[in-house]
């Protein structure tokens, strides 16, 4: 029996280790994590630019403004990631009709969903930018930021929304290349429209709206291709197809959205525990966990297509191997990120132009954000293969578990521990969502682990 064990456990290893080495796989991780990292890397850049020329001011307007604005990426992001959760799944179990139908009713869903949020944020921005903590010049540079991006808001929707889809049908490096170089265009223009020509959050946000379009023209030209042309029939809504998309497309919004909404209630608490510089240190503390938890998105995401494909073909080997490579990266990721950001927490604000006073801040909590970028290596994982595998119910609840876990510490413990409370709410959510998710994984063992 041991020696049965024994030759099983080196079966494994030895298809692990297959996995690991194959083209297939990297050909997904890679191009998709390299995507997010440049992603992640324009977002810090962004902040140095808006720091240098607006200071704290500017640093504050941006960061109240976010939630807002992230609602429109959040909705490209969801609907691309559960369209194509529903078409790989389709395909795994050879119903290439049905995929094709969930491609085309994803489109329609991201033009219509984009128009009716453009809508709403435009007659309601200034009263929302109010309730989030926005006032006086504050308020007005966050407006300017808003109004500007939402000129934009269809292109930014439709850019995110096809680009998983793109990545599902094996164009991982094309899709690499249209978020790359999107990326780039928006980092060149951060710098001539905010520090060459001082048009300061406006200019930011027509950088981000133009480096949008260019990643649009490149989905365009994709889809424009005879083998990859969605068919009008496609496009026409299906009530079933828009529901099973919608279904799967809650959790990667509100993985995605998340992070705004803590953004906001940190904000509302940051402003009343420490005031303006404690906003400009969030701000800038966001803005690196933000980074790190791109490149945890973009290896979760790289995974999502080979994780819903095995899911579909009911290959419980391979599944087993894609999933244990993918969370050893996002894990590693997380340690080695978090330990960065403790190593170099005295050189950040130097970086982003801080005042002296939110310097301080930054030093202070960069030890327990630290903490919340090592966690998310695990939690983000977590919740990215429940939502690829079907396990709705567990994604869900890691994902709208975190809000409401989130809501109830950042209202309660700066009630006893002041703006300590505020910098401790992030790590404490992460340990309870970290317990969860191990919980629920062990819950999967049988799918995780293939039948001996």
């Amino acid at each position: 029996e041991n020696v049965r064990k024994s030759e099983l456990t080196r079966e494994k290893q030895r298809l692990l280790w297959e996995v690991f080495m194959q083209k297939k796989y990297w050909g997904f991780i890679l191009p998709s994590t390299l995507s997010f990292l440049l992603t992640g890397i324009y977002s810090i850049i962004d902040g140095i630019f808006v720091g240098r020329a607006m200071g704290d001011m500017g640093l504050a307007a941006i960061n109240i403004a976010w939630p807002l604005v992230a609602l429109i990426i959040a909705l490209g992001t969801g609907i691309g990631m559960g369209a194509s959760v529903m078409v790989s799944l389709n395909r795994g179990a050879g119903r290439d009709d049905a995929a094709d139908q969930m491609e085309g009713n994803a489109l329609f869903l991201l033009v219509v969903s984009s128009l009716i949020l453009t809508g709403i944020l435009y007659f309601f921005g200034s009263p929302l930018m109010t309730l989030l903590g926005a006032a006086g010049e504050v308020h007005t540079h966050a407006m300017t930021y808003l109004h500007y991006i939402l000129y934009g808001a269809v292109i930014q929707t439709v850019a995110s929304g096809l680009t998983p889809l793109m990545r599902n049908r094996g164009a991982a490096v094309y899709s690499m290349c249209a978020m790359a170089c999107g990326c780039i265009l928006n980092i060149i223009l951060d710098y001539v429209l905010i520090l060459v020509f001082p048009l300061g959050l406006m200019g930011a946000a027509i950088a981000t709206v133009l480096g949008q379009l260019v990643t649009l023209i490149f989905a365009l030209f994709f889809y424009l291709k005879k083998e990859n042309r969605i068919s009008l029939t496609n496009i026409k809504p299906s009530g079933s197809a828009v529901k099973s998309i919608l279904k799967v497309a809650a959790s990667p919004f509100g993985l995605t959205y998340l992070p705004s909404v803590t953004i906001i209630l940190m904000n509302l608490q940051c402003t009343k525990y420490g005031g303006d510089e404690a906003v400009s240190a969030y701000a800038v503390l966001a803005y690196l966990v933000s980074f790190m938890e791109l490149l945890v998105q973009g290896i979760s995401d790289g995974a999502q297509p080979l994780l819903s494909l095995s899911k579909g073909q009911n290959d419980k080997k391979t599944l087993h191997s894609y999933t244990l490579l993918t969370f050893a990266l996002g894990i590693g990721v997380g340690i080695l990120s978090g330990s960065l950001m403790f190593l170099l927490r005295h050189q950040i604000p130097v970086f982003y132009g801080t005042s002296d006073a939110a310097a301080e801040l930054i030093v202070h909590a960069a030890p327990a954000f630290s903490l919340v970028m090592a966690l998310y290596g695990l939690t983000k994982p977590s919740v990215s293969y429940f939502y690829a595998t079907e396990h709705l119910k567990q994604s869900s609840t890691l994902v709208y578990g975190e809000v409401l876990l989130t809501v109830g510490t950042i209202l309660t413990l700066p009630i006893v521990l002041k703006l300590d409370g505020v910098w401790f709410t992030m790590p404490c959510v992460q340990v309870v969502l970290s317990v969860l998710a191990v919980l629920f994984l062990l819950t999967q063992k049988k799918e995780i682990t293939p039948s001996e």
